[in-house]
């Protein structure tokens, strides 16, 4: 909000003045007689409240009618901007905009519409002066920091923002949720309809999923993982909901890996691994478990870990199965060594071709 240089808290001032209720109506002579009772010694002119009130109706925060002593004001329903929004200090500034950049789907969707004027605020700051050094600085760091995917860069799947907004709001407050969800089976074109209640949103590569609950009849809880871009709707009721109690999102998603799809039971995994290049294998230093063991061999390394066996760990195996060979146990050998014949199978025109050309 703007303020007068000897009244610094002039228009905060003339709020605290006007009716409490939205448009109740107030005349200028009365406003202005309330304003300078809170400055005795000093008290700001008419013309000075009145400069403050048409900058404040600019902003949309007080509305007018009228002429001259005659006017009647009333504040609005809009909430005035404080001065830290208008202008936070540069850190804040720079935290703010890295904040908008990476975590919007973080954010309840009211807490987001709330800071606007202080994202607002700090890409003003970052603006002020062309030729400041520390500014120039700052507005360099947005290009100086990115975040990708360790896989292939997906394009991530489109989510409507009317949906979004209502999965945030019945996940912040604990509401029942009421969606309208296509799922991914090929032989189910028609949507469901079904209640839940929210418990975590995930981002996982591109795609957001919403992990929610529903109470059985016996008093349990059955949780689901729904991708966003699969509602067809979703409505956050007035009901209050009640969410399973025994859910732990860290647990779910690190320990439990249920993000990795269908994880089983731990098992001891025994890889070899060739490396017939000069460039070290990825496993050297992005360990697949705490508990990982290398032992040194000719032509690479032999690699043991406990993991927990998933659709995400045998694509993984599939991925780098040119230089990654499963050793046990045996019934993942055998899985991984049928996926690679029935890949063989697919490409066995082109394997001919490389076969004639070996032969050349």
């Amino acid at each position: 909000m703007a303020t007068s240089a000897n009244w610094p808290r002039l228009e905060s001032d003339i709020l605290s003045c006007m009716p409490p209720k939205v448009e109740e109506r107030i005349f200028s002579g009365e406003l202005l007689a309330r304003v300078q009772a809170l400055y005795p010694d000093q008290a700001p002119g008419r013309d000075t409240v009145i400069r403050a009130l048409d900058r404040m109706c600019d902003e949309g925060l007080v509305g007018k009618e009228g002429r001259s002593r005659d006017k009647k004001w009333w504040r609005t329903a809009k909430k005035a901007v404080s001065g830290m929004a208008r202008r936070p200090p540069l850190e804040l500034a720079i935290a703010l905009l890295t904040l908008q950049r990476h975590a919007p789907n973080h954010l309840p969707s009211h807490v987001i519409s709330q800071l606007e004027d202080y994202f607002a605020g700090a890409a003003r700051v970052l603006q002020e002066s062309p030729v400041d050094p520390a500014l120039a600085t700052a507005r360099a760091w947005a290009a100086k920091t990115v975040r990708i995917d360790a896989g292939y860069p997906l394009r991530s799947p489109p989510i409507r923002e009317d949906i979004l907004n209502a999965i945030r709001r019945a996940l912040y407050a604990t509401q029942v949720l009421s969606v309208c969800y296509r799922n991914s089976r090929l032989d189910s074109e028609q949507p469901a309809e079904f209640k839940v209640v929210p418990l975590a949103l995930v981002e996982r590569g591109p795609v957001l999923y919403l992990v929610a609950s529903r109470e059985r009849s016996d008093g349990g809880f059955r949780r689901y993982q729904l991708r966003l871009d699969r509602f067809v709707s979703a409505t956050c009721t007035d009901v209050a909901g009640r969410a399973d109690p025994d859910f732990d999102l860290d647990a779910y998603v690190r320990h439990n890996q249920f993000f990795s799809f269908f994880p089983e039971a731990p098992v001891r995994v025994e890889l070899r691994v060739r490396e017939d290049s000069e460039i070290k294998n990825l496993f050297r230093e992005q360990k697949l478990a705490d508990d990982q063991e290398i032992v040194e061999e000719e032509g690479g390394f032999r690699l043991t870990a406990t993991v927990i066996p998933s659709i995400e760990f045998r694509n993984l195996l599939m991925e780098r199965a040119a230089r990654v060979e499963i050793l046990s146990p045996a019934h993942l050998r055998r899985e991984i060594a049928g996926n690679l014949r029935q890949a063989c199978l697919a490409y066995a025109d082109a394997l001919g071709t490389l076969d004639a050309l070996d032969a050349q």
